[in-house]
């Protein structure tokens, strides 16, 4: 094996903080051709992004720009072009540093930051102020006139007492509401004393009141301009990240293009706006050229709070990961039982695929899967949740089933598919009209269509190469699925007999596109029973 000396290169794995990053000499994606537009955008902006995904040292750059420290910006782009760089006084909050799960918490951590920022720029207050909205905007307005300059405000993580309180009681979230509007409405009121403030979070704020009525900030997570402000372009990958790349080549085995594939199909495709430039997890691909494997790192930081508080208790739809087109509401809307679609967009397990325009001027979006990373977290936390099975018997049964369609046991995975698909709920298999003889037949195609989509997702999780409905000469195959040494062309069927579904892959040419490929080639007929709902009867050919 080749050794590489990378000890020139130093990732920043967990370091938020610009100036740390930059003494360190740490390997470092510039974004900083995006300040001076984020300045001229506005006075007051809001940007929503799933955990970890730049956001904090997005704020930490801004913050070293904005109190004039030229020297950590040598190389940069903004270092390079900037010819003023004036000081002013800079509030850093980070809402995640307290534990946000009470209003007496998140009052405590806001009163502590104030009383730090009050010794810094030497504001006494000539009397106690209790109350939390009057002391910061005093200090706000005492540091503007002891400085004679517009005060700077930085706000990570705003959302985080918002949702550590979503399953307290009302009281409760009320409480931590009041808290935090007194607190978010101060800076927009004294805007004469105010450059720049910038609020980050995960939820979107539109669905919530903290910054109603004319305190409103300037919401740009959807702005085009700002696609790539948090997360890796392809092109930055290839940019910074070669000496990884030839790292991560060697010990896998791979060539350097199988490699970049790899990471691509693993870390990439999310997307925020409606351009179609995709990101990488920053945080992931940190990780995965510091250990030289491709592993899930984000999940394995900790899932989302919120994602196994409310998806489990929800009443999502599995059903709606596939082929789901919404509006731009729906994805900004606040969390809840009913919905859980904002909650799997705005923390980053569903993100945008497609985007169209009707007649109207409506926009509308395709959401999916991001990666195969994100596909492992469904498995691992959805999944499970969703089929009623504790976490070991679904692990057992996913890694079975994965195993058995690598090494070609078709009638072992298919087995194990049919059990897996028995413990779906019973409200998925909703028949629809029953009267007359085409509400009948529609109601047929409308049960063949649920199991085929749930095949596709419960492949799709596996991060196993699946294709439905793909058009070839013949006609539309139900699934094709690939592996590095089998295919298998499926098609299905409700009720009958699975040589009719053979027959029709044969008569239609289905297979034919594989035939010279040179993997093994299995053609699979499925039939399953509205009865039992699971696969009942299949046949397969060649026989092993």
């Amino acid at each position: 094996m080749i050794d590489f000396d990378l000890t020139s290169v130093r990732y920043p794995v967990g370091e938020h903080s610009f100036k740390k990053l930059r003494q360190k000499n740490c390997l470092y994606v510039d974004k900083t051709m995006y300040i001076k537009p984020l300045i001229n955008q506005g006075a007051f902006l809001f940007l929503s992004r799933p955990r970890r995904f730049g956001k904090s040292l997005l704020l930490s750059t801004l913050e070293c720009y904005f109190r004039g420290e030229k020297e950590l910006f040598e190389g940069t782009w903004i270092g390079e072009r900037e010819t003023e760089w004036t000081t002013y006084p800079v509030l850093h909050f980070d809402m995640s540093r307290t534990s946000g799960n009470s209003a007496q918490a998140m009052k405590s951590y806001i009163n502590g930051r104030l009383e730090d920022y009050e010794k810094e720029y030497g504001v006494v207050p000539d009397r106690p102020i209790l109350d939390i909205g009057e002391r910061y905007s005093k200090l706000i307005e005492s540091i503007s006139k002891a400085t004679n300059s517009q005060v700077v405000i930085l706000v990570d993580e705003y959302d985080n007492g918002i949702l550590e309180t979503l399953d307290k009681p009302k009281e409760e979230k009320e409480a931590m509401s009041d808290v935090l509007r007194a607190f978010y409405k101060q800076p927009k009121a004294m805007t004469n004393c105010v450059k720049f403030c910038m609020v980050t979070g995960v939820a979107r704020f539109g669905s919530y009141t903290l910054f109603s009525g004319g305190n409103n900030y300037l919401d740009i997570s959807m702005n085009d301009r700002y696609a790539a402000v948090c997360g890796i372009t392809q092109q930055e990958l290839l940019d910074n990240f070669q000496a990884g790349i030839t790292s991560l080549s060697a010990v896998l085995g791979w060539t350097r293009e199988k490699a970049i594939s790899a990471l691509k199909l693993k870390y990439d495709s999310y997307r925020f706006t409606d351009t179609t430039e995709t990101v990488y997890n920053p945080f992931s691909l940190l990780w995965a050229f510091t250990e030289n494997k491709l592993a899930n790192y984000w999940i394995k930081s900790g899932v989302s709070k919120v994602f196994v508080k409310y998806l489990s208790s929800s009443e999502f739809d599995l059903l709606e990961l596939q082929n789901l087109w919404v509006t731009r509401d729906r994805m900004e809307a606040q969390y809840s039982n009913e919905d859980s679609i904002p909650l799997l967009f705005q923390t980053g397990y569903l993100t945008i695929k497609d985007c169209t325009i009707d007649d109207g001027g409506e926009a509308y979006y395709r959401l999916g899967i991001p990666n195969g990373e994100v596909r492992s977290a469904l498995v691992n936390e959805l999944m499970p949740r969703y089929m009623g099975l504790s976490d070991n018997v679904f692990t057992q049964r996913y890694r079975q089933l994965k195993s058995q369609i690598a090494n070609g046991d078709v009638p072992g995975w298919i087995t194990t598919l049919k059990g897996m698909i028995a413990e779906i709920p019973f409200r998925l298999f909703n028949p629809g009209k029953q009267g007359t003889e085409q509400d009948r037949k529609a109601s047929a195609l409308r049960v063949e269509q649920t199991y085929h989509i749930m095949v596709h997702i419960i492949f799709q999780m596996l991060s196993i190469d699946c294709q439905s409905e793909m058009a070839v000469s013949g006609g539309s195959i139900d699934m094709v699925v690939k592996t590095d040494r089998y295919i298998y062309v499926i098609e299905f069927k409700l009720g009958g007999r699975p040589a009719k579904a053979l027959a029709q892959i044969d008569e239609k040419g289905y297979a034919i596109p594989w035939e010279a490929d040179g993997r093994h080639l299995y053609k699979i007929g499925l039939v399953f029973s509205p009865k039992t709902r699971t696969i009942s009867q299949f046949d397969y050919t060649p026989k092993q």
